[in-house]
């Protein structure tokens, strides 16, 4: 029988968002089929103190997905990976990098360092805006992120086209930003990181009258102070503020500003080298040699959203979403390129005349329903969503020093050749726009208490502009597109769902080079097809999530035909993989968060013989995380940590002539609850990489098509120490 969405209770509760309201699945996936009619409902935060207990945060019960709303989790045909706040705070996380760590199919693409980069599953290279949202509105991927404002981070490990419309297979990362509290809070917590920085977090929430009609959360944050890395710099301010007014009984309007800015100087940067030149093993990341103390990145990240969701009834609501984002990206970099294999290191010093800026203006309506014909039930969606994406550059052009050369295995520090300055304004002209919109509809059909499928279909319009700096159009592309994809699930018991899925999605199709010898130079190819086909088993134990999928993921790419001369699509990179996730309660005071995920990706039918049909770069065959929490029954306030992460052999070329080994990095941890005089205080501790393995965070290709051009690599963190004082007032 179909279980309606808590609109009943909202309907008569002022006060109460529907995104605050947890569903409790688990439980009543345990209860008889009569029992399962009545929804049971926590519409307040978990209590504080249960949020600092082993294992708080490991066990997720909903997630949102897309225009089908939120989902009990044993009831979506999906790989799906969630970090929660609670495992944010008690890990003392402080990147989006360091969250994708706990996560066995994920990895961070470094672009500007292991905080500037594009994060992706399943081997699939993610794109700068289309893979990443914010409350499920787009944003821009290739900055900093303040994770401490997020609620969690929800990981659809899937082709999504059908769901959010075109994207890389990469999957969609949904940071969930935190919302008003039912209850009044207020949290401080100072910090200390290995170096000499020091943070302060303000985290208040409550309501604003008696009657609970306007809500708020404010979160400020500021961390300054040397990084790392011996005379770097570490500075971070946030101010987030959440709002929401429940207008009347079952509608409610939410608004979201976020201010961001993250100066991160002195830290090594990336190492690139050509085909041919073996990787060598990753250097001490804590090397100040390799860097400049006035090199790095000044980025400033500016949010504002609005959402409104309304009931009319029991059966149907309307969510109708805008968000807008602009990412400035200030960058002064040491260019470090291997040009041998006896370690000769050529450097170059580069500072751009303005910083870089992006744009994102985003849209999302979603009508969702249920209706009965005769026994058999349907949920049902009909949205549209898109974004428009502005691209900034320099007018100016960027001014580059050559500070010589040196040896990557004893390098001498380059020595200042500018101002040390990191320009973040000067003269700007808009060089592209892209533009996306969405039509999607979806039935969820349940036959009956044991079957029940999916199906969602999504027609998508692309369009891509480009200027000159004189304002003046210099092309234009338009393509379209369907994305469909469908799911049959049975549930074995109400706590364990079986499923297969297909998927196809849309991707902008890639465009001809500018070549006299290219027939169609210039030309756009139609959009390129992702396929995914996926077989899975998931369970449910209200104290444990198990969870396996078995897929295969095939994108397509184009390059010139050396016979014809034609550019067009004939390479694919086929992934096959499978994915084991086990997280919860285990025994007495003994939680797991784990996972790990058997990789094969393969490039196939590139355009060289020496590329073709070879493991993709960077992307390990194996990789796995094992987060463990204990205490004892009877001393629950002092709790143990340790997180084992492994990541496998990666190739570190196309021709896999070259490669980065294995490495395991551990991270061990402690905290403690008590009251000081009457106040609830919570003390961390934390050693991360406690061995100090030196190991590559992140090693990307040039081209995602096989080329054989030249890759890049960025060394992880070294040892760090870590540690905070939260109080609860």
């Amino acid at each position: 029988m179909h279980k309606k969405p808590l609109a009943a209770l909202l309907l008569t509760l002022p006060g109460i968002s529907p995104f605050a309201i947890a569903v409790n699945a688990s439980a009543s996936a345990n209860k008889s089929n009569a029992e399962q009619e009545t929804m049971v409902v926590d519409a307040s935060a978990a209590p504080v103190a249960d949020q600092h207990k082993a294992g708080a945060g490991f066990v997720t019960s909903d997630l949102e997905i897309g225009p089908s709303g939120n989902k009990a989790w044993i009831d979506t045909p999906y790989s799906t990976t969630t970090v929660t706040q609670p495992m944010i705070e008690n890990q003392q996380a402080k990147s989006v990098s360091e969250l994708l760590k706990y996560l066995p199919d994920t990895q961070m693409q470094a672009r500007g360092g292991m905080d500037v980069g594009r994060p992706q599953s399943r081997g699939m290279q993610g794109s700068v805006v289309a893979n990443s949202r914010l409350d499920g509105l787009n944003m821009v991927a290739t900055t900093a992120f303040p994770v401490e404002m997020l609620e969690r981070l929800d990981v659809l490990n899937s082709l999504t086209g059908a769901l959010y419309g075109p994207a890389s297979p990469a999957g969609q990362f949904n940071f969930i930003a935190k919302r008003p509290t039912e209850q009044t809070l207020r949290r401080v917590t100072l910090g200390y990181q290995s170096g000499n920085a020091w943070s302060g977090h303000i985290d208040l929430g409550g309501h604003l009258d008696a009657d609970n009609r306007f809500g708020y959360r404010l979160n400020l944050l500021n961390e300054d102070g040397e990084g790392s890395v011996d005379d770097s710099t570490r500075r971070r301010k946030l101010i987030a503020l959440a709002l929401d007014w429940n207008i009347q009984p079952g509608t409610q309007l939410q608004f979201n500003a976020s201010h961001y800015n993250f100066v991160q100087k002195g830290y090594v940067g990336g190492f690139s080298y050509q085909r041919g030149v073996q990787l060598p093993t990753a250097p001490d990341s804590k090397n100040k040699n390799f860097t400049l103390p006035t090199a790095g990145n000044d980025l400033t990240s500016d949010t504002l959203s609005t959402r409104l969701i309304h009931y009319f009834n029991p059966d149907w609501y309307l969510t109708a979403g805008m968000g807008y984002q602009q990412a400035d990206r200030g960058m002064r970099s040491v260019s470090s390129t291997l040009i041998d294999n006896q370690g000769t290191l050529k450097r170059s010093i580069s500072d751009s005349s303005a910083a870089g800026r992006f744009r994102v203006l985003s849209n999302s309506l979603t009508l969702n329903g249920h209706v009965d014909t005769g026994s058999i039930g349907h949920d049902l969606s009909l949205a549209t969503a898109g974004y428009v994406w502005s691209i900034y550059g320099a007018k100016g052009s960027s001014r580059s020093y050559d500070p010589g050369s040196t040896s990557f295995y004893d390098p001498s520090r380059p020595q200042e050749p500018g101002d040390g300055k990191i320009n973040t304004h000067g003269a700007r002209y808009k060089s592209g726009v892209n533009t996306q919109q969405s039509l999607t509809i979806g039935d969820t059909v349940t036959f009956n208490p044991q079957w029940s499928a999916m199906f969602y279909l999504s027609q998508s319009w692309l369009e891509t502009r480009s200027f000159d700096k004189q304002h003046h159009k210099t092309s234009q592309d338009n393509q379209d597109g369907l994305s469909p994809n469908a799911a049959l699930m049975y549930k074995i018991t109400p706590a364990v769902m079986a499923y297969i899925s297909y998927a196809d999605s849309l991707e902008q199709g890639g465009t001809a080079p500018i070549d006299d010898a290219v027939k169609n130079a210039g030309q756009s190819l139609s959009p390129y097809r992702s396929k995914q086909y996926e077989m899975g088993l998931k369970a449910d134990s209200g104290t444990m999530n198990l969870g396996a999928a078995l897929f295969r993921l095939k994108r397509p790419f184009a390059w010139v035909d050396p016979g014809d001369r034609v550019y067009k699509e004939q390479g694919e990179q086929v992934n096959n993989g499978l994915e084991l996730t086990a997280s919860g309660k285990l025994w007495q005071g003994l939680n797991i968060y784990s996972g790990i995920t058997f990789l094969d990706p393969k490039l196939k039918k590139t355009q060289s013989a020496s590329t073709s049909d070879k493991r993709v770069v960077g992307v390990p065959k194996t990789q796995a995380n094992l987060l463990v929490e204990y205490s004892l029954p009877a001393l629950q306030q002092l709790v143990w940590s340790a997180n084992l992460h492994y990541t496998g052999k990666r190739a570190a070329n196309d021709t896999n002539t070259s490669w980065a080994g294995s490495y395991a990095t551990l991270d061990l941890g402690a905290r403690y609850r008590a009251k000081i005089d009457r106040v609830p205080t919570t003390f961390r501790v934390a050693v991360n990489n406690l061995t100090n393995e030196h190991y590559w965070g992140s090693i990307f290709a040039s081209s995602t098509d096989g080329t054989g051009g030249s890759a890049s690599a960025f060394a992880g963190a070294g040892r760090e120490i870590r540690a905070s004082v939260t109080f609860d007032f």
